[in-house]
């Protein structure tokens, strides 16, 4: 499968007449708890020659291309470093990936040493506790629920108390997350569920977990306590400005 998404990623390229800069899994796979059917969902940063950005007109800035199970989705250069001063959570995840399928210059590792200086817990807090909540009540619905719904209930749980208890950008790979749980029962009963996610499909319906959910639910409301506590911060322009001015005018390889 990694040759045939290199493949598809060089195609946008002359379809689009973009260079790659930067090209990783995100989703389950990159976060390590796939399933056998799990979509590969790959995401990238592009650019155009110089001259594309000269125009008084606004232009399409993203690229996507979806087909069977493979799911990609491309920003222009310039979207990207406007999402980073926004603090988005996206930017954060896809350069930490594991799973790189492109990288040229040295954009990423730029990207990578500016990141700490846009983020903030407030903004990312506030992302990963609205999809905890959201999928908190999933959960909580059904007699059983989706496996898949439960991983998902897990790591934006636990991104929203690193934040808490570690004021920084929390780790993309769930395993990192995990000794932020204290409760050793709760960490078995995780353990075992990894390993069946890693051996089920993705619709797989899993015997209501209820220790795990107010387990879950009372961190949540621990983090929602604390919200108040971080304020509103913005990072600074130029530097995106000069990396971007950088990248656009570096020859295309």
């Amino acid at each position: 499968m990694q040759e045939q998404i290199q493949q598809k990623l060089k195609e946008i390229e002359t379809q689009y007449g973009v260079q790659i800069l930067f090209a990783c899994e995100t989703g389950s796979r990159a976060w390590g708890f796939p399933s056998p059917d799990s979509d590969y969902d790959v995401r990238f940063i592009y650019r155009h020659p110089k001259d594309w950005y000269l125009s008084i007109d606004d232009t399409r800035d993203t690229i996507e291309y979806l087909s069977g199970d493979l799911d990609l989705v491309g920003w222009d250069i310039r979207k990207s470093l406007r999402l980073l001063r926004k603090s988005n959570a996206a930017v954060f995840e896809r350069m930490q990936s594991p799973i790189v399928y492109v990288q040229q210059t040295d954009f990423r590792n730029r990207l990578r040493e500016l990141a700490p200086s846009y983020f903030s817990c407030r903004a990312g807090l506030h992302h990963y506790m609205s999809m905890a909540h959201n999928y908190y009540k999933a959960c909580e619905a059904g007699d059983i629920v989706k496996l898949k719904s439960y991983f998902y209930l897990l790591r934006t749980t636990l991104a929203s108390l690193w934040i808490v208890e570690h004021k920084s950008i929390p780790p993309l790979q769930f395993r990192e997350l995990l000794p932020l749980m204290k409760d050793q029962k709760i960490s078995n009963t995780i353990d075992s569920m990894l390993e069946l996610k890693a051996s089920v499909d993705e619709k797989y319906l899993h015997p209501k977990e209820v220790e795990l959910e107010a387990y879950l639910k009372s961190t949540l409301d621990f983090c929602e306590a604390k919200a108040n506590e971080f304020e509103a911060q913005k990072g600074e322009t130029e530097p995106l400005n000069q990396l971007f001015r950088k990248t656009i005018k570096q020859p295309w390889h």
